[in-house]
This record gives structure tokens, sequence and C-alpha cells, in this order.
């Protein structure tokens, strides 16, 4: 678990808001669903993976479970991009 925060970190306020997440899905091992700062927080919590259920980080695309990776079904807009020089 994850080392309590701090009365002096800049974002503790957060834990006195008001606003929470609720789990959605649990992994024993992931620090994210381990840690009730982030719920209290009302932080990004893990999300359940669209294909087969199961943990994809809060922090991440890519299930635990079955590899899938969320991003790979956004389309790629990098070519209707300009860059100004």
């Amino acid at each position: 678990m994850a080392k309590p925060m701090r009365p002096d970190d800049p974002a503790y306020w957060m834990l006195f808001d008001g606003v929470t997440t609720t789990p959605v899905v649990y992994n024993k091992d992931c620090y994210i669903c381990n840690d009730p700062e982030y719920a209290q927080m009302g932080l990004p919590l893990c999300r359940k993976c669209p294909k087969c259920g199961g943990h994809i980080p809060a922090d991440d695309s890519i299930c635990d479970d079955c590899g899938y990776d969320e991003y790979d079904d956004y389309p790629d807009n990098t070519q209707n991009h300009t860059q100004e020089v």
C-alpha cells in the first residue's frame, strides 16, 4: 500500500472535498486498487476491460487479464495534423 498523503501535499485538500469515485473492478496486485486515497480524492480508478471484463489499470490502457489495448480502437489522427515551422 502507498504511504498516506501528507498534509503539506498540494493535493491534500482533495481528500476532504466530498468527491469520491467508486471502484468498478479490483486487482489485488494493483497499487491503485489498494490505495483508498485514489477513490477518496475522486481520481479515476481502474476500469473493466470491454473485451473480457478484466482489469485495466487507471494509469494504463492494457488489460492485465487478456492483454487487450483499448487504444487500439482509437483512430490514428496524426496524419490530419499539420506542423508549423
